[in-house]
C-alpha cells in the first residue's frame, strides 16, 4: 500500500482549486439543451468518456453541438423537443451510446417517443445492463422496437411509434428506474391528446431552475474556484 506524508503548511497561503464538474449533471444538462428551443450554453462541463459519447450521440441524431474543452463549455442548438430533420434519414440514423448509462436510457426514451427510425448500438458491457423496464414502458406508449440480438437489450432498431395500448393510463416503473428518466417519459405527448404529469424530483427541477435563471445557459455544479 502506498503511503503519502503530508507536511503542514505554515503561515497564510492562497490557493485556487478547480473542481471537475459532475458527470451525472453534465449529461442531464446536455439533454435539457437538446430538448430546449434555440441556443443553450453549458458551462463547467465535465468531458468524461461518457459525456463525450453523449455529445457525439447528439450529433449523430442531428443536433448541432459545439465543444470548447479548454473553457469547459458546450453550445447546443435545441429544437423544442423535436428531433432535427435530416435528409436521407428514412432508413434510420445510427446512434452509439457506448457504456454510458445516461445516454443509453435518456436518448432511448427521446428517440423512441419521436416517432422516427433509429439504429441504437452500445458497448458489450452495456448489452448486459437491464433495459427491459424502460423499453416495456416505451412500448406501452406506442414505441416499436426490433431487437437485433437479445430481447429488450442493445442493439435494437427503433421503428417509429404507433398508438398507445388500450387501457394504459401510466406505465409501471420498478424502483431501479431513475427519476429523471421517468420524468422524461411521463412528460411526453400521450397519443389521443394530453400530457403525463411528472413526479417532482430535485435534480430535474434544479436543472430547469438553473436554465431559467441563466437565460438559456446551464452551469454544471462542481467547477468552481475557492
Amino acid at each position: 500500500m502506498k503511503q503519502y506524508v503530508c507536511t503542514p503548511i505554515e503561515g497564510f497561503h492562497r490557493f485556487e482549486v478547480t473542481v471537475p464538474g459532475s458527470k451525472s449533471i453534465t449529461n442531464r444538462a446536455l439533454l435539457v439543451g437538446a430538448l430546449a428551443e434555440g441556443t443553450t450554453v453549458l458551462r463547467g462541463v465535465l468531458f468524461s468518456d461518457d459525456s463525450k459519447v453523449f455529445m457525439q450521440a447528439l450529433r449523430d441524431i442531428g443536433f448541432l453541438v459545439e465543444v470548447n474543452e479548454e473553457e469547459h463549455k458546450v453550445v447546443i442548438e435545441g429544437h423544442g423537443g423535436s428531433i432535427p430533420a435530416v435528409s436521407g434519414a428514412h432508413e434510420g440514423r445510427r446512434v452509439y451510446v457506448g457504456s454510458a448509462g445516461t445516454a443509453a436510457r435518456f436518448l432511448t426514451a427521446l428517440l423512441a417517443l419521436s416517432g422516427q427510425h433509429f439504429w441504437v448500438e452500445s458497448s458489450e458491457q452495456m448489452k448486459k445492463r437491464p433495459m427491459e423496464p424502460l423499453l416495456r414502458a416505451l412500448e406501452e406508449l406506442g414505441a416499436k422496437f426490433e431487437f437485433l440480438e437479445q430481447p429488450y437489450a442493445f442493439p435494437f432498431r427503433i421503428c417509429g411509434r404507433g398508438g398507445q395500448k388500450p387501457g394504459i393510463r401510466r406505465p409501471e416503473y420498478r424502483c431501479q428506474q431513475p427519476v429523471f428518466e421517468r420524468s422524461l417519459i411521463e412528460r411526453c405527448d400521450v397519443p389521443g391528446g394530453g400530457h403525463r404529469a411528472s413526479d417532482r424530483n430535485e435534480k430535474c427541477e434544479g436543472l430547469c431552475r438553473n436554465y431559467d435563471e441563466n437565460d438559456g445557459g446551464v452551469w454544471v455544479p462542481g467547477v468552481q474556484a475557492g
